[in-house]
């Protein structure tokens, strides 16, 4: 009997064991998943975070109200310039396990793997396991998101939204359905709390595709209304419940003239963005000068070419073969129409980081990966050798223009390019080897590009391949790949100001000197001052000074330890340690003595009405405020006592005045203080 039942039962077996083994698709997603991991979370605990966005991680987690608001300093006194959305994570896990760099900057390399990998599933629905296994190894390594994910700059979360919001829109599309239509109208506006009014560009792509499902015009139109106001809902309700608070209860929103939320988010983040309205004074402006002229071809300049446009070619290609295929209508509409906007919207508007260009991996990954697939499903070969051909061409070009260890990479990518070109042309399309060499004419000089960057950390103004941080030159720009960290002259700000690296440009209230293009000179302390460029330290704060040669975000001087050790010895009882102008001067000193609390005199750039003069006095006759740490905002000069400022037209500037005419130096300070009071 035992003989008999034994050659029936092992096949049983084997078929259970065939079942458990992963297959392509689970080991290609894990290989996704760690490959980002790895090029994102790397020695993150070693990361330089902006002290800015630290400071606003570290004030938000010491209370709920400053955590809500996203108040810039403990006491909640001033919010930042945004929608606090990106910052709750990192707020939370400095609640949770206290403030380091890796608190802060892994949740952003989280978002990154998780956004690849969403945007792999997505692929996967709309193409098979190829398009998803591609899609998601494109975002992966697009160089842009590599660099900000490893950095604490806002723009991650954002990117993260997007790949969930992508997802949903394509459960709609295919099912024709309310509710998936519903949530990815929530989850564009859960991508407002990221990155504003960015995430409404995604709302062109959504409602054509949708407008082009088989449904009768009145379903169509009515579900799209409904989803317009969950959105709507969705992404205002912060600005709403914040502008309804009366403004002696919570902080100053941050960069406004009115202290508004509906102006900080609509006007500095949306008009202000943007050259045609940009001098208007309804609102302040702010176009960082680090992505050249717009135009038709901004995105192949100097600054961008190597940061994300390996693949729009590639893209261009992939969308006019999902059209020629007769892919379906509402997803090529989608894919389109996606690509297009975003493109567009980077190509138009005023000034703005590189970083911000990272938000178009999602749709290139999808637009690129799902015609490679549809086009090896239909059986034809030239779309691939198409899409192929153009990304081996485009990363030669820039490869070529860069210089540097780009060249040779790029030469292989090409020769990879062409192997597989050749491989499809003779209908061996099916097999591994065949993919491996289309992955790699694909990707290999943007996967190498951001290898690099996990040697070459910066927060501040974060770029991918090891070119000049704060230049951010691509091809034929101020910096080349393979040259390392600028050191100070290796790359120029507009205005001329030195790149990263040697002390810290703009200095802080501590120990640094305003460099280049930042200040208008030297003077003890001196603080960051914003020229007409806009906040030319970016989206995130200066360093503390002091010429410590790790450029920004190294770590406090001795000078700022000795300062804060005297501050809490004789600021003991006082609302503020000190207060300082600027509240990127108060950032450096909030993470040096972790979350002791320093007063931003005029908000992130020091032009905000906070607090009033007559406030300020009030706080120094009521002990509040014992100490001003000296130190210069755009537009002001010098203290009172040591020289009338140049300006009275800002309420810092007027504070700078009072402060310099009736308080006094103390000297027994290792740094300019004045004793108040």
């Amino acid at each position: 009997m035992t003989a008999v039942l034994m050659p029936a039962s092992t096949p049983a077996v084997s078929s259970r064991t065939a079942r458990r083994r992963p297959g392509a698709w689970t080991l290609g997603l894990l290989a996704i998943g760690l490959s980002a991991l790895v090029l994102t979370g790397w020695q993150v605990w070693a990361g330089a975070p902006s002290e800015y966005y630290a400071s606003i991680a570290l004030s938000m987690s010491r209370s709920w109200s400053n955590f809500f608001f996203g108040a810039v300093d403990p006491a909640g006194t001033v919010t930042l310039d945004k929608i606090p959305g990106s910052f709750w994570v990192p707020a939370l896990f400095v609640r949770a396990f206290g403030y380091s760099a890796w608190a802060v900057i892994l949740p952003n390399a989280l978002a990154a793997v998780g956004a690849a990998l969403i945007t792999a599933v997505t692929a996967r629905r709309l193409a098979g396991v190829r398009a998803g296994l591609f899609a998601g190894a494109i975002v992966a390594v697009t160089p842009i998101l590599v660099a900000v994910a490893r950095s604490n700059q806002p723009e991650t979360f954002f990117v993260l939204g997007l790949s969930l919001s992508a997802y949903a829109a394509v459960r709609a599309i295919q099912q024709r359905s309310l509710g998936w239509l519903v949530g990815a109208g929530a989850l564009v506006g859960v991508s407002f709390q990221f990155y504003m009014l960015e995430a409404w560009a995604v709302w062109p792509a959504l409602a054509a595709a949708y407008l082009v499902t088989r449904q009768s015009w009145a379903r169509r139109l009515g579900h799209l209304v409904a989803a317009g106001v969950v959105s709507l809902a969705a992404s205002l309700w912060w600005v709403v419940i914040v502008s309804l608070i009366p403004a002696g209860s919570r902080p100053y929103i941050g960069s406004t003239l009115s202290n508004d939320p509906w102006e900080m988010v609509f006007g500095y983040n949306g008009l202000g963005r943007f050259s045609a309205t940009s001098d208007s004074t309804a609102y302040e402006s702010f176009t960082p000068p680090f992505s050249g002229d717009p135009g038709v071809l901004r995105l192949f300049n100097a600054q961008l070419a190597g940061q994300v446009a390996w693949l729009i070619p590639a893209a261009v290609v992939g969308i006019a073969v999902l059209w020629m295929l007769r892919f379906p209508r509402p997803a090529t509409v989608l894919l389109t129409v996606w690509t297009a906007t975003f493109a567009a919207m980077f190509s138009a508007v005023a000034g703005m980081h590189q970083f911000y260009t990272a938000a178009l991996a999602v749709p290139l990954g999808l637009v690129v990966a799902t015609a490679l697939a549809a086009a090896h499903r239909a059986g034809r070969a030239w779309p691939q050798v198409a899409i192929v051909g153009v990304a081996g061409a485009t990363a030669l070009g820039i490869g070529l223009a860069s210089g540097g260890y780009s060249v040779p990479v790029a030469i292989v990518q090409a020769v990879a390019a062409a192997v597989a070109i050749a491989l499809l042309l003779l209908r061996r399309g099916s097999g591994v080897v065949t993919t491996v060499f289309v992955l790699v004419g694909l990707l290999l000089t943007p996967a190498v590009w951001s290898a690099v960057t996990v040697a070459h950390p910066n927060s501040i103004n974060p770029v991918a391949g090891g070119v000049s941080e704060m230049s951010g030159g691509g091809f034929g720009g101020g910096g080349m790949p393979g040259a390392g960290r600028g050191a100070a002259g290796s790359g120029a700000f507009p205005g001329g100001g030195a790149a990263a690296g040697g002390s810290a440009q703009g200095g802080s209230a501590l120990g640094g000197s305003a460099q280049g293009g930042f200040g208008s000179g030297s003077r003890p302390g001196g603080s960051s001052v914003r020229d007409g460029a806009g906040r030319a330290a970016g989206d995130g704060g200066a360093s503390r000074g002091g010429g410590t040669g790790a450029g920004f975000g190294a770590g406090a001087s001795t000078a700022d330890t000795a300062l804060i050790a005297w501050l809490e010895q004789n600021a003991a009882g006082s609302t503020y340690l000190a207060a300082t102008f600027g509240a990127q001067s108060a950032a450096s000193l909030i993470v040096a003595s972790d979350g002791g609390s320093f007063l931003p005199i005029g908000g992130f750039n020091g032009t905000d009405a906070v607090p009033a003069l007559d406030a300020f006095i009030a706080l120094v006759k009521a002990g509040e405020v014992r100490y001003v740490i000296e130190g210069q905002e755009r537009g002001g000069g010098g203290f009172g006592a040591s020289g009338t400022s140049s300006s009275t037209s800002t309420t810092s500037a007027q504070i700078r005045e009072w402060v310099g005419q009736n308080c006094a130096i103390d000297t027994s300070v290792p740094s300019t203080v004045y004793a108040c009071g």
